[in-house]
């Protein structure tokens, strides 16, 4: 299996946890046993550059060159080099990071368009400074989605383990909507997109994570979910509808749910899946719960696409001291989900 990683915005912490993140899966058993390649995506010079910088402030040792790309911790990494020139500005959100980052993504497009990767993890992007270098996409899932030919992917924020929830329960976070200002997010509901995101959070349970028979929890758009139409009556007239077509179809979708006391009260711990309505009405708590793990997984592709759950981090950029968590986790369920599917096709 070969995954792809891609070095985001280099100017921002991607290529730290990055680093880390190869190291600790070096250490573990996860990858011993299997027959995985990574091949990063990046400039060679900012990497090296990138590198040498961390190497004076992170207790592990630093990156060997070889041949055909690097050597760390006694495993080998390929480098698929991009040919953007950039100069390492820390903190800085610029045109040339944004362009690296960019043909980046591009690079993993045609690496898994012509058969020669299974899987990408990207690392995280600016989306100004892609913005400056003439992208027009709001985000990684859109770009591939472009990419890959489909206008609905599903953006789900997963952990398989929340770390500051007692049970260590997973945690898989659907979106009906996603990069959409909040005052726009009542009226692009409707019953048909809110069926089709769970269809879809529903096959992508089944095909991506292995679960047979998942059971998807439906969050609702008002406080205390519209309270019968007295706080909004968007749960009633287009959330409840769609849940119970769902339900037509054979799916296990309940709600609509007050998505605070779903959360607050341990609900979650119950559900495989829950489709929240908008960004941060699902992403404060899998992000708070999965304590720095979480991954983005970009789901209704016919590729394999993971991230860390964060962003650049440009305040602490180029300091050493970036969680990795996310990123190991981000890999990890890059391998899961080709095997899932491999084991499903």
């Amino acid at each position: 299996m070969t995954i792809l990683l891609t070095c985001g915005d280099a100017n921002g912490i991607g290529l730290e946890v990055c680093i880390k993140a190869l190291v600790r899966l070096s250490e573990q058993s996860f990858f011993q046993d299997t027959n995985t390649t990574f091949r990063l995506i990046v400039n060679p010079d900012v990497f090296w550059e990138y590198a040498n910088t961390l190497s004076q402030t992170l207790a592990i040792a630093p990156p060997e060159r070889t041949t055909a790309g690097f050597r760390l911790n006694g495993r080998e990494y390929g480098i698929i080099p991009c040919q953007t020139a950039h100069r390492l500005d820390f903190g800085i959100e610029n045109r040339s990071g944004g362009a690296l980052a960019l043909e980046a993504l591009e690079t993993a497009a045609k690496e898994l368009r012509e058969g020669r990767a299974d899987a990408v993890c990207t690392m995280p992007v600016s989306k100004h400074a892609l913005y400056l270098a003439g992208a027009t996409f709001p985000g990684q899932t859109e770009f591939f989605a472009t990419r890959f030919g489909t206008d609905k992917p599903l953006m789900i924020l997963a952990t398989e383990a929340a770390e500051l929830d007692p049970k260590r329960s997973a945690v898989r976070v659907g979106l009906a909507t996603v990069h959409i200002p909040l005052h726009k997010v009542a009226a692009a509901l409707t019953q048909e997109r809110v069926l089709e995101r769970i269809t879809a959070m529903n096959h992508s349970l089944k095909q991506d994570f292995g679960i047979a028979s998942p059971k998807i929890a439906v969050l609702g758009l008002n406080p205390h979910a519209g309270e019968q139409g007295a706080l909004g009556k968007e749960e009633g007239e287009i959330i409840e509808p769609a849940i119970q077509a769902a339900q037509n179809l054979g799916i296990q979708a309940s709600g609509a749910f007050p998505a605070d006391g779903f959360f607050a009260h341990g609900e979650f711990r119950h559900f495989d899946g829950i489709l929240a309505m908008y960004h941060d009405q699902g992403l404060i708590p899998l992000k708070l719960l999965a304590g720095g793990g979480g991954v983005n997984f970009s789901g209704g592709l016919p590729i394999v696409r993971t991230s860390p759950d964060h962003g650049t981090a440009f305040g602490i950029a180029g300091k050493g001291i970036a969680n990795e968590g996310s990123t190991v986790e981000a890999m990890m369920m890059a391998y899961s989900i080709v095997h899932n599917r491999r084991k499903s096709a």
